[in-house]
């Protein structure tokens, strides 16, 4: 009982750390760019500003429990890209509502770089890679991938909810493939050797 205590004690105390951590990093590098994602009035900001410093602190506390035990279990892993796949979600399809453009130039991230605007071409060239780690580099998942994306920028322009911009598709199509390459290291066995709470095989 006293272990479990403790054990929830040192739980907190990383959390509460955590989220000072993820609290500072936000105010102090990524809360000038909060205006790319939130379009919705003050109150809509001031509340996706509380979401995104709680889920930077639990990513954080995360890596941080994952320093102190050199364990990651495997319901962390779902739980993490079931958060990835909302923000994935508001960032592709919510975030823009009834907004509508179209750019058919593939490289128009370049264009953006050189008048300053730099976030979105990264956040574009790392929004996928997670997505990229599950599955392999071939012909056939690069092909569906692509077709995938423009499906999806097709959906913002058809739909009202943003830009349909070859060049987010191009940099996207490159966010996949650094997560494809990552699937091919040696990151998946590491983070099998780390993981608790894996299925009992038969």
């Amino acid at each position: 009982m006293i272990a479990k205590q403790n054990h929830s004690t040192a739980n907190i105390l990383l959390f509460l750390t955590s989220f000072i951590a993820a609290k500072w990093f936000y105010d102090t590098f990524l809360k000038v760019y909060a205006h790319y994602i939130s379009n919705y009035g003050m109150d809509f900001a001031l509340f996706l500003n509380v979401i995104i410093t709680l889920i930077l602190s639990y990513f954080t506390f995360v890596l941080l429990k994952f320093c102190c035990t050199q364990q990651i279990t495997s319901s962390t892993i779902i739980i993490s890209y079931l958060i990835y796949s909302l923000l994935l979600v508001y960032v592709i399809f919510l975030k823009n509502i009834g907004h509508q453009g179209l750019v058919l130039d593939p490289l128009s991230f370049i264009h953006d770089i050189a008048n300053g605007s730099r976030f979105v071409p990264a956040m574009n060239l790392l929004m996928f890679i997670p997505l990229g780690f599950l599955y392999p580099p071939t012909k056939a998942n690069f092909s569906l991938s692509l077709l995938g994306l423009i499906l999806l920028e097709c959906c913002q322009y058809v739909f009202h909810l943003g830009v349909l911009d070859l060049g987010d598709i191009s940099l996207n199509a490159i966010s996949l493939l650094i997560g494809n390459f990552f699937h091919l290291s040696c990151l998946p066995r590491w983070i099998k050797e780390h993981m608790t709470g894996k299925p009992h095989q038969s």
